[in-house]
């Protein structure tokens, strides 16, 4: 019943019907499950998701975005704080640095801590969950207003979902080796995205034969929702006017607050470099308010309007004025290299094994791996920098990344030479003085082989 809460909450918001009211009330009384009441778990705000009776990430997600629009027609605010309190754990505990969820299969399981081990699964940071988690995370910036979510969204998007999609149009090999008879196309989005070293097309989520001898899996239907939710999530209507929170090349064309249209247009390759510029057109002369979103990574973003300088604000930098047609806005974001470092938890208990046909699940004792300590993950801006062996390296073997002040220098060198597509291409320097280069996660590990194997959690020395 949980993933049926949001279309039949919706259902009643477009027919009026009580019996469909009557329906969403019966599943929230229940809390989505017949063993534990979610809602009241996530209102306590006492547990984390992957200590919840149910782990799976996407449908538990699902229910509470069922349970967001329960309270935009109800206006219970305990239901409200239940939501927020929900998603506010999920970042905490279960977030990885590409922007996904769980290293076990589709379930959460505190992948926060656990996302640098060698240990984990194959089939892990599912693209559904990911698309999921978007959906989320832009229902929750409507909601509260909170850019933090439009931060978490950006990260999903440029990393576990671009990842995710099937540029060189691959068939996955396990399709190839364990149905060679079928009707072998690719599909347009892979199920899994690696963390540490391994590759891509690891196997397809949901897989169903069809009956002329085709084949589909869950992760390629719901892919393309994500890329819907772009242009949703980039442009937001406020009260007071309007608020951006992708930066994206291309124009949107909208109504102000007093029903004018007004035209929206970037320039920028971003997230190439951090430099934007914007163009507002206006039919009239009015005063409104632009809200920029101020990504929480970026430690000195510079604003100016119509070359004047303003000041950049932490969240959103607000722009109150009268706008003129053709004022233009440059925004450049500071891009240097963070290095993040796994967190240790030595061991733990997990409700991450599920006996599928029993609908159980069984607590199971995690260790963490020795080896997670000597990994470490780089993002510059959003986007989370990977090896790959087709640059002419063994990801396998520690590379000695000259850190300083918890950052790496680094240079772009464009991607033109680094003998497939990319985003960005980043030289980082070593230690003896050499170099390596690395590319951007959603390029990295295209072929779905070793020809491409990848690692967004770097071993080093």
């Amino acid at each position: 019943s949980s993933s049926l809460l949001e279309p039949v909450v919706r259902l009643y918001s477009i027919t009026g019907e009580k019996r469909f009211f009557d329906f969403a009330e019966y599943i929230v009384s229940c809390g989505a499950t017949d063993v534990e009441n979610l809602f009241e778990l996530a209102y306590r705000n006492e547990l984390y998701p992957y200590q919840y009776p149910v782990t799976k990430a996407y449908e538990v997600t699902s229910c509470f975005e069922g349970l967001l629009e329960y309270y935009r027609i109800t206006g219970i605010d305990k239901y409200r704080r239940s939501v927020i309190n929900y998603a506010d754990k999920i970042l905490e505990s279960d977030f990885t640095v590409i922007g996904g969820a769980g290293c076990s299969q589709e379930l959460f399981d505190h992948s926060a801590v656990r996302q640098a081990n060698t240990t984990n699964d194959k089939i892990m940071q599912e693209t559904c969950v990911t698309v999921t988690l978007m959906k989320f995370f832009y229902q929750l910036n409507l909601l509260t207003g909170d850019p933090k979510y439009a931060d978490a969204f950006e990260t999903s998007l440029y990393n576990a979902y671009l990842g995710a999609l099937n540029t060189k149009k691959v068939v996955d090999p396990s399709i190839l080796k364990e149905h060679p008879d079928w009707n072998i196309e690719p599909l347009p989005f892979d199920s899994y995205s690696p963390l540490t070293s391994g590759t891509r097309g690891n196997g397809i989520g949901g897989l169903k034969l069809m009956s002329d001898n085709h084949y589909y899996g869950c992760c390629a239907c719901i892919g393309s929702a994500g890329i819907g939710l772009v242009p949703k999530m980039q442009l937001l209507s406020t009260p007071k006017g309007f608020a951006m929170n992708l930066f994206i090349n291309g124009s949107v064309e909208t109504k102000t607050p007093d029903g004018k249209k007004t035209v929206f247009t970037t320039k920028t390759d971003y997230p190439k470099t951090g430099e934007v510029e914007i163009t507002v057109e206006t039919e009239t002369e009015e005063e409104f308010e632009l809200l920029l979103r101020n990504p929480s990574w970026s430690a000195e973003t510079k604003i100016s309007v119509n070359g004047i300088k303003t000041n950049a604000e932490a969240g959103y930098s607000a722009i109150k004025r009268v706008w003129k047609n053709k004022d233009s806005i440059r925004i450049v974001f500071d891009m240097g290299i963070k290095v993040i470092y796994p967190t240790a938890y030595g061991s733990q208990v997990l409700m991450n094994k599920v006996i599928w046909d029993k609908n159980y699940i069984v607590p199971t004792f995690d260790k963490e791996d020795p080896a997670a300590e000597k990994h470490i993950a780089l993002k510059r801006g959003p986007i989370v920098l990977a090896e790959d062996a087709r640059l002419g390296y063994n990801i396998d073997e520690p590379a000695d990344i000259l850190i300083e002040n918890g950052s790496v220098n680094a240079e772009i060198t464009g991607g033109e030479n680094s003998g497939f597509d990319n985003l960005v291409a980043v030289t980082v320097p070593l230690k003896n003085g050499d170099k390596m280069t690395l590319t951007d996660y959603s390029s990295a590990g295209k072929t779905w082989n070793e020809e491409s194997r990848m690692a967004a959690w770097i071993s080093v020395i």
